[in-house]
């Protein structure tokens, strides 16, 4: 099954492959991301501001350009009590480790995700990792199905949620016990649906930060050489074999 995604996000694609949600108000949020984004480039000038933005296509187009790593970070307001992140990284990089930095040191439960049965700027597979904080302790799950070349990869770790399907890990076929569709109905389940409009609460206020003076050893790139049709016939190299897990 071919997953819908909002004409906002489709027209977005590959770059919204990864969401990632943030349990808390997005002042609260904003706030510990401003945080955690100064400590990672603490040698460089940062700027943030609250913009308004009329609609989602609005928000990401504040976006300067696109890079390798991310130099341009987005907190976006929806309508649950999650709150979303994104950034300008064409790789879809930089979530994790924030995420897990927002758990360890200021308590949030957080999910990062990313989900593509296509290929984009990687090989197709899905993955989420659930956190949240336990004390001190950072409790983790989870679950990861991609495919490597060749060969399909599938490794889960940490407690189960309530809200996961356990059925689709037994699946004969890897590619088949995680995917686009499976993930959306997870995350559906957890009050979320990132990939929908109508799950933002906009036109509203986001908060932005911006790496206004990055390494020039950063790669740029245009918005039309990333979102251009066509653009993942450009990653074909990296899994031109057929898989057969």
């Amino acid at each position: 099954m071919t997953l819908r995604r909002s004409q906002t996000i489709q027209q977005w694609w590959p770059i919204t492959q990864a969401l990632d949600l943030v349990e808390g108000s997005v002042a609260a949020v904003a706030a510990a991301v401003h945080t955690e984004v100064s400590r990672f480039v603490a040698d460089e000038p940062v700027t943030s501001s609250w913009e308004a933005f009329a609609s989602l296509d609005a928000a990401f187009g504040a976006a300067p350009e696109f890079s390798n790593v991310p130099t341009f970070h987005l907190v976006l307001p929806s309508n649950s009590k999650w709150t979303v992140l994104w950034n300008n990284s064409f790789l879809c990089d930089g979530y994790d480790s924030l995420c897990h930095c927002l758990t360890h040191n200021h308590g949030l439960t957080t999910v990062h995700w990313s989900a593509h049965d296509e290929l984009t700027t990687f090989q197709p597979g899905a993955s989420f990792h659930h956190r949240y904080a336990k004390g001190v302790t950072v409790v983790e799950r989870s679950v990861h199905v991609a495919q490597t070349d060749g060969r399909w990869d599938f490794f889960q770790s940490g407690p189960l949620l309530p809200e996961e399907n356990v059925q689709l890990y037994t699946a004969r076929r890897k590619r088949d016990r995680l995917n686009e569709e499976h993930l959306s109905q997870l995350l559906s389940r957890l009050g979320a649906s990132p990939w929908s409009e109508d799950f933002y609460a906009l036109p509203g206020r986001c908060f932005t930060i911006h790496r206004t003076a990055p390494p020039q050893t950063i790669t740029k790139r245009r918005r039309e050489d990333v979102l251009a049709k066509g653009c993942t016939q450009r990653y074909q190299r990296i899994g031109s074999l057929r898989c057969r897990a």
